[in-house]
């Protein structure tokens, strides 16, 4: 009988991986625990696709000297700053679509890539080196009038306006919430057993606290914050469900939800519809 459900086909790269530590984990889950540490904040880089580079090519490119290496940095039009955030394994060009119609509303449109992405050096980083590089680039760009993120991005800037940063709107596209779900999540990919993955934990934890989950989720941070907010998610998300953003907005006082369907994680990043909703949401009593 013929299926009609397509077989999802694992990456070789992530069959081996599982193998490895599955491998290991059978003779020390310790062991396991601490190169899947390691894992946790290796960062991957993909090509970039034909639209981005030319979204690129209409920016002023240049670099900002940050503790982790210089920050690439994409700037488009003249006006008050708005910010936009990419996620894990993202880049600042993934944004670029957001760039056209904040000029055209009066804005300078500012990305940039993380520690460890894109065209900025390394091949690892943490949350806390982003929103460091968040906060040397509002200090150098600021007053920042809004910021818009995707995915991973949200808990960037939740846990940046906890500290040091300041703006007025935020607009948060197919945000993760929790960490407990990236735990879930990576965990799942690389198929961890509980051992490992408690052994992980740990490891975790001894470098940045017990509490590291409250320090980092999106919704813990938010709770306390009174800027306003729109939060974006798509229900055809598969790599972070739409119940996340529903959660981030249901934990972000006065928070607006809008739901999309049919655009997936990055395809929101480059609907009209979803751009527009952003910028006037920005541009609102501008």
């Amino acid at each position: 009988m013929k299926q009609d459900k397509a077989i999802t086909r694992i990456p070789v790269a992530i069959q081996l991986l599982r193998f490895g530590i599955r491998s290991l984990s059978a003779i020390s889950p310790s062991l396991a625990g601490r190169w899947v540490y390691h894992l946790w904040f290796a960062t991957h880089r993909f090509a970039e696709p034909k639209r981005e580079t030319r979204w690129r090519e209409q920016a002023q490119q240049f670099t900002l000297p940050h503790a982790y290496g210089p920050l690439a940095m994409y700037s488009w039009g003249e006006g008050p700053t708005v910010l936009l955030v990419h996620g894990w394994n993202g880049r600042g060009t993934q944004l670029g679509g957001f760039a056209a119609p904040l000029v055209e509303a009066g804005y300078r449109a500012l990305a940039f890539d993380a520690p460890g992405h894109g065209r900025t050096p390394g091949n690892c980083s943490t949350i806390f080196r982003i929103i460091d590089a968040v906060n040397v680039i509002a200090n150098e760009f600021g007053p920042v009038k809004g910021i818009v993120t995707h995915s991973f991005g949200a808990m960037v800037i939740a846990r940046a306006l906890q500290t040091e940063l300041i703006t007025e709107k935020v607009v948060c596209i197919n945000p993760a919430a929790q960490l407990d779900f990236l735990v879930d999540s990576f965990c799942g990919t690389l198929g961890i057993a509980s051992r490992t993955r408690k052994a992980f934990l740990q490891r975790l934890e001894s470098h940045y606290g017990a509490d590291i989950g409250k320090q980092i989720s999106a919704d813990e941070n938010a709770a306390s914050l009174a800027v306003p907010a729109l939060i974006i998610h798509d229900v055809n998300d598969s790599e972070v469900p739409w119940q996340q953003g529903e959660r981030l907005a249901n934990a972000w006082p006065g928070a607006r939800y809008m739901q999309t369907q049919g655009l997936g994680h990055t395809r929101s990043l480059r609907d009209h519809k979803t751009i527009q909703a952003a910028v006037d949401f920005i541009s609102a009593d501008k």
